[in-house]
């Protein structure tokens, strides 16, 4: 096995949309964390509970998780209904990702998917109950709208994508390691465009957890990573996507590159440590070597470290002296790595996890900015801040500094699955001069009021950014017309500046009525169309290749000014038919004046290049001749006044297919980040079940009551109902023979205090390691107790 891993391609991040507490988009998410909001809801009642535990109110929720678009993704009601959500979910947040990439609409490319979720809640706690009591059961319905194995398919589906479809599954490390999956992809060739992430949610009626002392959840419910008063995490929801594609392949089609992926590394910590559980530094330290390594980045290029972070007495410590042994190399300067974490704002994401710390990373990458970490005052005694080059802090603060910005991001799975990726800011890449004078600004939806709230989120969209008099109006417009899915009600507006786009936006113009016949009238003299041709031979790229294309193989003549007029006009009318054919005009009818017959002849009958010298040469009628047009309703009037952009535009609103690729063929135009879809939802959820009364554990209720116990029977009963054992040896080895590890310990711990009513360490299993050996302690505790 090779050891060091390959310098990666690097693999750029062209889009990206999610779904966080507190925040319905990137943008809001962004927002949040650079201004230090903490979106964990949080009801001020904790109090005890049943198991000596206390009940925190604290839960970070995604909001209306119960509604979903299911016309838009051509999902029927009954199946909506009974489909996990974090599927819903994540169905729209893709769509919202291959549009903030520009790729939603016409492309060529083979997209591949590998996305993972959470455990779902909906089907164990609402679906299943409801199939139970309806005396259902194996229907394969549900398990195709539930089970995790068709997430990915589901999405591929869903949306049109041809390449690999994985679902990626490893715990809390799930999303970047989807993300990491994804760049192998795509540094493989397997793929040209790769969607990466995860999803994981909390139901709506969830309002916090159980805090049981030594767990992985905070006591107060606040989440404070490396901090001394850390207690643990906090429950988390959100969904994430970015859209990936080689770095190469992006610069060529001048996407949005937003940052760079220069390496990326997952691995699993082995056997070697105390539980299944239980985090390792080594495995952590390789798996970022390993990434660097990939990136060909040394440890000293980095200047930010998006870590785990969850706050737990055991994860901050390993993942901190795993970071310590990588990037402490000699010499480096103190405070010059800044280390952050994002769970204290929205709780531990699980599944999602990764992809929240992407996404952060690379908008702190891209603006120079890096939030701080919330809650964090001073830093946890057990780990050295003072003695390495890390610098925490609550604030947020400029990314300064000579050289590029580098930062890693890592995320570490519950069983020993670890990832980490290098992110890096793109270089800007100079905007392309716009070609034609004025712009087609082209709208889409399914119903009237979505297409108003599209032409609205996008006037909000140019009221803030305030685009440039051409290159930046001139991406806008490629973008809305090859990056966007077409749907039946149509706008369109042609536009010279940014200022004309907010009017036309607000204006709200009638859309088109839908059209399907079309003629072409050729209308004006010889001379009046040979000045057209001239004009657009100076406006429009589309016109001198169609002329140049028309003209190829006699006498070599591409200037309309070499030709006669009669010749020059018919030759324009007939480079414009050829544009309007190729962006997907067909007509029934061809009229023209006597002049231009023979050219509209030649068209009619199938355009054959080796009659067209003849045919033009034919056009010597009486040039005083304009011809006599009625406009109608389908008509492209080709005359004087003549204008492409206008005609496009009269053609999408009427609802042609218009091949915006071959419209934008001769341009070096980008796709630009824009708003997204906006989503019909409706509510598709279940009523929660009444809860079953649960068995209550029979327990002494007091000191004096527990002496009179069989102490090593309950010690027995508590070990065997909490691993699930029926009959266990007491000199079994709680870790080596019977497989416990810390959240097992933990929970055994618990119920032993509860249950005889003093104070035990909450770990006691690993202590004690043997049911003999722990009813020894108890013994020896409950002595201590009745003495005292």
């Amino acid at each position: 096995m090779q050891r060091t891993p390959l310098h990666a391609q690097p693999i750029a991040v062209i889009g990206m949309a999610a779904r966080f507490a507190g925040a319905g988009d990137v943008e809001s998410y962004w927002t949040n964390l650079v201004d230090g909001v903490e979106s964990v809801a949080r009801v001020d009642a904790d109090g005890p509970v049943d198991g000596g535990a206390h009940r925190v109110h604290a839960a970070a929720k995604v909001a209306d998780v119960e509604w979903f678009d299911a016309d838009f993704f051509r999902t029927p009601p009954a199946e909506a209904l009974v489909m996990d959500p974090q599927q819903r979910v994540l169905l729209e947040v893709a769509a919202e990702a291959l549009e903030d990439a520009g790729y939603a609409g016409q492309r060529d490319a083979v997209v591949g998917v590998f996305v993972g979720s959470g455990e779902n809640h909906y089907f164990r706690e609402f679906v299943a109950p409801a199939e139970e009591r309806a005396g259902r059961g194996g229907d394969v319905r549900i398990t195709l709208a539930n089970e995790k194995d068709f997430l990915a398919p589901r999405l591929a589906f869903k949306l049109g994508l041809t390449g690999p479809s994985i679902t990626v599954q490893t715990g809390c490390a799930t999303a970047l390691s989807a993300v990491a999956q994804a760049c192998s992809a795509l540094a493989a060739g397997d793929c040209d465009i790769a969607l990466a992430g995860g999803v994981s949610l909390l139901m709506p009626d969830v309002d916090g957890y159980d805090y049981t002392e030594g767990g992985i959840l905070s006591a107060d419910g606040r989440c404070r990573a490396f901090d001394a008063d850390a207690t643990g995490t906090v429950p988390g929801a959100g969904a994430g996507i970015v859209v990936l594609r080689r770095d190469t392949d992006a610069r060529d089609a001048r996407d949005r590159r937003r940052a760079v992926i220069r390496g990326w590394a997952v691995n699993n910590d082995g056997g070697s440590r105390a539980s299944f559980t239980v985090p390792n530094i080594a495995g952590q330290e390789a798996v970022i070597r390993g990434a660097l390594a990939r990136a060909g980045v040394a440890p000293d290029e980095v200047g930010y470290v998006e870590a785990h972070g969850t706050g737990t007495a055991i994860g901050d410590p390993v993942e901190f002296e795993a970071l310590r042994r990588v990037f402490a190399t000699p010499g480096r300067a103190a405070e010059s790595l800044t280390l952050s974490s994002v769970k204290p704002n929205i709780g531990h994401t699980d599944a999602a996890a990764g992809v929240a710390g992407l996404i952060k990373a690379t908008l702190a990458v891209e603006r120079a900015t890096v939030p701080g970490t919330l809650h964090f005052r001073r830093p946890n005694p057990e780990i050295p801040l003072a003695s390495s080059p890390f610098v925490i802090t609550a604030e947020t603060r400029a990314w300064d500094g000579e050289g590029p910005r580098i930062a890693g991001v890592s995320s570490f799975g519950l069983g020993g699955s670890n990832a980490h990726v290098v992110v890096e800011a793109a270089e800007a890449e100079p905007t392309a001069a716009a070609a034609r004078p004025r712009q087609v600004i082209a709208l889409s939806a399914r119903t009237d009021d979505e297409l108003t709230r599209m032409r609205e989120r996008l006037a909000e969209r140019l009221a803030s950014t305030t685009p440039g008099e051409g290159a930046d109006l001139a991406d806008i417009a490629y973008t809305l017309g090859v990056g966007r899915a077409r749907f039946a009600r149509r706008w369109a507006a042609v536009v010279a500046d940014g200022d004309e786009a907010l009017a036309q936006l607000k204006a709200g113009a009638e859309t088109g009525r839908p059209t399907t016949r079309w003629s072409l009238a050729v209308h004006g003299t010889p001379a009046e169309l040979a000045a057209l041709g001239e004009r657009l031979l100076i406006e429009e790229p589309l016109f001198r290749s169609a002329v140049a294309e028309l003209t190829d193989g006699f006498a070599g003549e591409t200037a309309l000014d070499a030709l006669a007029p009669q010749q020059a006009g018919a030759l324009t009318a007939l480079g414009i038919a050829r544009i309007l054919r190729r962006l997907g005009l067909t007509f029934s009818r061809v009229d023209a004046p006597d002049w231009a017959r023979p050219a509209t002849d030649w068209l009619a009958q199938g355009g054959d290049a080796n009659a067209l010298e003849a045919a033009l040469a034919a056009c010597t009628g009486d040039g005083a001749d304009a011809g006599s047009v009625r406009e109608r309703v389908g008509q492209v009037l080709v005359g004087p006044s003549f204008d492409l952009t206008e005609a496009v535009a009269a053609a999408w609103r009427a609802g042609v297919a218009v091949d915006w690729s071959a419209y934008y063929g001769d341009e070096a135009r980008g796709r630009v980040p824009l708003p997204t879809y906006p989503f019909t939802r409706t509510r598709f959820w279940l009523d929660r079940p009444e809860p079953r009364p649960e068995p209550e554990l029979v327990r002494p209720e007091t000191p004096e009551a527990a002496a009179a116990v069989d102490v090593a029977a309950f010690v027995e009963q508590v070990w065997r109902e909490v691993l699930g054992i029926q009959h266990i040896a007491p000199d079994a080895h709680f870790v080596n023979d019977l497989g416990g590890d810390s959240l097992y310990a933990v929970e055994v711990g618990a119920r032993l205090n509860a249950g005889f009513g003093i104070d035990l360490p909450v770990d006691l299993p690993f202590i004690a390691p043997t049911i003999a050996a722990t009813t020894t302690a108890v013994e020896e505790a409950l002595a201590m107790e009745k003495n005292s």
